[in-house]
Order: C-alpha cells, then structure tokens, then sequence
C-alpha cells in the first residue's frame, strides 16, 4: 500500500515537474521588415521557408506591408537565424 502511494506521488511530481518546465519556454514575437516581395506567391514561398524552420510556431506574411511577422521560441531558433531564413528565399530581411 504504501509503494503504491510513494509511485504515486512520485508521478504527480513527475508530471508537474515536466509541466512547469513547458510552461517556462519563452515564445517570443518579432516583426521584421522584407524587402522585393511584390505578390501573394512571394509572401508565400517566405512563409513556407519560416513554417519548415524548428522553432517557428506561427509565420504572417504581407507583400503589402513588406513584412512578417513572426512567433518563435526564441530557446529553439534566434532571430539571427529567422533572417538568415528568410534572406536564402532570394528576399532581403532589412535590418
């Protein structure tokens, strides 16, 4: 009886430990400025380079405004390396 509560207890505190360790990671948000995109398939062949990016939760791309927008945990991806993404689209990230 008394094994089956310590295995208890120890999984609660397996499982909060393993909680609050995803609950700490940083998702950061970033806006950075592109430049030569001039249509909707420009916008959409950056946004499928960043989306296949590690780390890269979410991507918004407007050729309108010349910019995306993107959310990113910082703890997987920088943003060094979001541009450096986006520059090997044949895009420009402007600093």
């Amino acid at each position: 009886m008394f094994r089956r509560i310590s295995n208890f207890a120890l999984a609660c505190a397996l499982a909060l430990t393993l909680g609050m360790a995803t609950a700490f990671a940083a998702s950061k948000t970033t806006t950075i400025r592109v430049e030569g995109m001039k249509c909707n398939q420009c916008a959409s062949s950056v946004a499928k380079a960043l989306k296949a990016t590690a780390g890269v939760q979410e991507a918004e791309v407007s050729s309108e405004k010349g910019q995306v927008v993107i959310t990113y945990d910082d703890e997987k991806v920088t943003e060094a390396k979001l541009r450096a993404v986006i520059n090997s689209t044949g895009f420009k990230a402007a600093e």
